[in-house]
């Protein structure tokens, strides 16, 4: 279902079908994926239905259907659940302290010859079973303070050499999985504001994905300085980029933030899910052309609700999947999640 609404310069549309952009870490439910086929879709590998690897012929399924799977995997962290890895880094005194945001990922020394191998060969695996391509997180490790002390005593170097280690790890596997004919999604988290980033997007054409542009992990709006740096990030970034947040509450603010991020980047979508990503969540996606309130075509349901500038003052506080309906069944509000994070194998 598409829910249009209507701003002064851009509007932009709640849709829960056929959207553009989506992620299902854990407590995945298959029907529901293939009822709404999202056009692409990334998925842990180690985590589908009934929180057990995904199968060659599921991720078939997948393609048949109009999805195409995007695998995640980590360059600087390994968690637990993924058993050949994690168990790789173990063996080969690669492990790193606990992650203090993901329940059972660890830091790894990602720079060293062993791991990057072993990210390789897991690229040809995931290839082989059907995966159309991969999604690239933790990214930026130097951003990280726990990451950043543990490095500098495991090493005795500095932050820029953490950097630059990060970079030339991230190109290798960017060229890899390009090799490979797989599609490549890079989480880029506080690397937003590196030249660097914009360098490696420019030279090698891969998708960006950014995490809480309008508001934090509670909801909370970034201050507007961190906004518009944002914005002006995104916009050198160009096409190519999509925006994740978590437990978004339309609010008049909320309003007009989307409305500069559409009018003023080329950012694809904003994907609104939970924390943990344990359910398809709604893409915001822009309509930059002129918006007719009379014109339904394109609309696979009645409008529910449309706001212009002028009555935005008076907008109720609702969540943002509150306004899109889903047949017969409504779409879950998202919960506010404790700040531990977890993954689909260690619920303990």
């Amino acid at each position: 279902m598409l829910e249009t609404i209507l701003l002064a310069t851009v509007a932009w549309t709640v849709q829960d079908h056929d959207q553009p952009f989506a992620t299902y870490w854990q407590d995945v439910k298959f029907w529901e994926i293939l009822e709404r086929h999202p056009r692409t879709l990334v998925v842990d590998p180690y985590c589908g239905p009934d929180d057990r690897p995904w199968t060659k012929d599921e991720i078939r399924t997948l393609r048949e259907h109009g999805v195409k799977p995007v695998a995640y995997l980590s360059l600087a962290t390994v968690g637990k659940h993924q058993t050949d890895l994690y168990s790789l880094a173990e063996e080969k005194g690669l492990l790193g302290p606990r992650d203090p945001y993901w329940e059972g990922d660890r830091a790894v020394r990602f720079w060293e010859r062993t791991w990057l191998d072993a990210l390789r060969t897991k690229f040809e695996e995931l290839r082989d079973l059907g995966y159309e391509g991969v999604f690239i997180d933790v990214v930026d490790p130097w951003t990280l303070d726990w990451y950043v002390k543990w490095f500098r005593r495991e090493t005795g170097e500095n932050l820029e050499k953490l950097r630059e280690l990060t970079y030339d790890a991230l190109e290798e596997l960017i060229q890899a999985a390009l090799h490979l004919g797989l599609e490549v999604y890079v989480n880029v988290g506080g690397a937003i504001f590196d030249p660097k980033l914009a360098e490696l997007k420019e030279r090698y054409g891969f998708k960006v994905v950014v995490e809480d542009v309008i508001t934090d992990d509670e909801g909370n709006l970034v201050p507007d300085d961190v906004f518009r740096d944002y914005l002006r990030a995104l916009a050198h970034l160009g096409s190519g980029v999509y925006v994740i947040e978590y437990d978004l509450t339309m609010t008049p603010e909320v309003n007009e933030r989307l409305e500069e991020l559409f009018a003023e980047t080329k950012v694809e979508a904003v994907y609104v899910t939970s924390l943990d990503h344990d359910r398809l969540g709604i893409d915001i996606v822009p309509i930059k052309a002129p918006v007719n309130p009379s014109d339904t075509s394109g609309s696979s349901g009645e409008e529910k609700a449309s706001y212009t500038r002028e009555n935005e003052e008076d907008l109720e506080r609702i969540p943002v999947e509150e306004l899109v309906e889903e047949g017969p069944k409504k779409l879950p509000v998202i919960p506010i999640v404790p700040p531990v994070r977890r993954r689909c194998l260690s619920h303990g």
